[in-house]
């Protein structure tokens, strides 16, 4: 009699069950299958993919280094970040009913679809809508599914929609300059409205150095510890951003103009590395001192490596690099 109530019991929980799991497939509530937006192990992440209407970004792992679209390498504060985010990924709750079909088809028409590939035979693919599409709630539905959710990360703020970002400018590395300073073989300043100002200086990695001027004459003395010192400048030197939204012509415009100061820099791998500095006009002409000048004093154009990209770069982080023969002498 005790083991037929046992049985009895049993038989009631598993027809619950069955009728849970049913229930909850037609309801709109949890579907263990449809919500598993998180990736437990993030190290094992080769690829992702978060693409919109207009744009593509696309993420590969190469020898523990991140790229973005296969030309920079990412930002590595982001990209860890990033990885955090979508490992600490909770549903919040399901799309209540009444908004299931709209949020259904507001993900498939307008939504960020994001890949991830865990491995070479996996990928967990999910819509997130975009930004402007709530204020407050972020919505993700796996794809070929019918079944949305708000989710969340616990300890994060702001909206989770903010971090699929489709723009390669946002991940991209914006390094300009990052080298140990025994690393540094060649060092190579112009200045090409006062080639008087210009300077070459080698390094030979035994503590001692040659200074040269625009015209490759060696300079017999100068001061060891300012040059020894002016290597050390070279490291996390950044540009502000990529100037976009103008015109093919504009950009050219300033490409093709005569730099304003050029700098070279060639590793003990014969690497170099170059970036050519153009002034950029003054917007109100008017200086911190009420004076009027031509051109900006906080900021300037660029290009690095002739790679066709006009920068921006602020004088405050490049101040250091910017120096004259006169100085070491």
């Amino acid at each position: 009699m005790r083991n037929y109530k046992y049985y009895t019991l049993a038989l009631v929980l598993l027809i619950v069950a069955i009728f849970l799991f049913f229930f909850s497939n037609s309801s709109g509530n949890l579907n263990p299958r449809n919500s598993q937006f998180s990736v437990e192990n993030t190290s094992k992440v080769l690829e992702i993919r978060i693409i919109d209407e207009k744009n593509r970004v696309i993420l590969t792992k190469e020898n523990s280094q991140w790229k973005v679209n296969n030309k920079f390498l990412v930002k590595d504060e982001i990209i860890a970040n990033f990885l955090q985010a979508i490992n600490r990924l909770e549903i919040l709750y399901p799309v209540s009913k009444i908004d299931k079909s709209q949020i259904t088809n507001l993900l498939k028409r307008e939504g960020v679809l994001v890949e991830i590939k865990k491995n070479r035979f996996k990928t967990l693919r999910f819509f997130v809508n975009p930004p402007a599409m709530s204020n407050d709630k972020t919505y993700m539905m796996m794809v070929n599914s019918s079944e949305p959710y708000t989710v969340k990360i616990p300890g994060f703020k702001g909206l989770v929609s903010h971090l699929f970002i489709p723009d390669e400018t946002f991940w991209r590395n914006k390094l300009v300059f990052n080298f140990l300073p025994q690393n540094i073989s060649v060092i190579s300043v112009e200045y090409h409205k006062n080639p008087d100002k210009s300077f070459k200086i080698k390094n030979f990695n035994d503590g001692s150095f040659a200074l040269s001027d625009v015209n490759n004459n060696p300079e017999q003395s100068f001061n060891v510890e300012k040059v020894a010192r002016y290597f050390t400048y070279f490291q996390n030197i950044q540009f502000e951003d990529v100037i976009s939204g103008w015109t093919k012509e504009k950009v050219d415009s300033i490409l093709t103009s005569e730099p304003h100061i050029q700098i070279t820099v060639e590793d003990i791998n014969g690497i170099k590395n170059n970036i050519k500095i153009f002034q950029k006009k003054s917007e109100n002409r008017i200086d911190g001192f009420g004076e009027k000048t031509e051109f900006d004093l906080n900021r300037a154009y660029a290009l690095l490596n002739n790679n066709h990209e006009l920068l921006l770069i602020q004088y405050y982080v490049f101040d250091p690099l910017l120096k004259e023969i006169d100085y070491f002498r």
